[in-house]
């Protein structure tokens, strides 16, 4: 194999096996930021500052820090792949960039500078507030998390949306031909029946 044909072939490939593991990523991410604002939101914010001492215990070997973080770090490393490869190959830049922004807006920048001093507030100095302050950081929490939640559905669904558009590239290029494919009906041999 030249050169020339595994660089041909590595273009066609990469875009799909990139922006498919982003896309698939940014949906366990999603969901799993949905599973914790079902699961656990509830107990968190019930009776403050009770329920989060009740938290705390439930936590404390395994917090949902310890998962996100990672996850989030993770999502972002392939956004940032994907888009690369997709810009190289000219595969679904818009829908990769758009996602990508979506993801850094967010769910990077929104958790980092809002969300991550507010749980400190909840769980590492709520000795130092009074339960006014921490029922009204909570209802914060709750509030610029329905915003984060939304961003992750559509950072997920731009990713899907990237993945099957370089999906569908890869499968007209397998096929031969640079655009959709028509297929002209021929009639039978012995024509319409009668």
């Amino acid at each position: 194999m030249s050169i020339w044909n595994y660089m041909r072939d590595a273009k066609a490939r990469l875009p799909l096996i990139a922006s498919g593991s982003y896309a698939a990523l940014a949906t366990v991410v999603f969901c799993t930021m949905l599973a914790e604002t079902v699961f656990l939101y509830p107990n968190y914010f019930h009776d403050i500052p009770n329920s989060l001492v009740v938290a705390d215990e439930f936590t404390a070997v395994v917090s949902v820090g310890s998962v996100m973080r990672p996850l989030g770090a993770a999502l972002t490393l392939a956004a940032v792949v994907a888009v690369a490869v997709g810009l190289w190959a000219g595969q679904a830049r818009l829908w990769l960039l758009a996602s990508l922004l979506s993801l850094v807006s967010g769910l990077a920048l929104l958790s980092m500078l809002y969300l991550w001093p507010r749980w400190t507030i909840l769980f590492d100095d709520r000795a130092r507030y009074t339960i006014d302050e921490l029922s009204r950081t909570a209802r914060e929490i709750e509030s610029a998390h329905a915003v984060r939640l939304a961003l992750g559905a559509l950072t997920a669904l731009l990713a899907v949306i990237a993945a099957l558009r370089t999906y569908r590239n890869r499968i007209l290029e397998t096929a031969g031909t640079g655009g959709p494919r028509t297929v002209a009906c021929q009639p039978t041999e012995g024509g319409p029946e009668k």
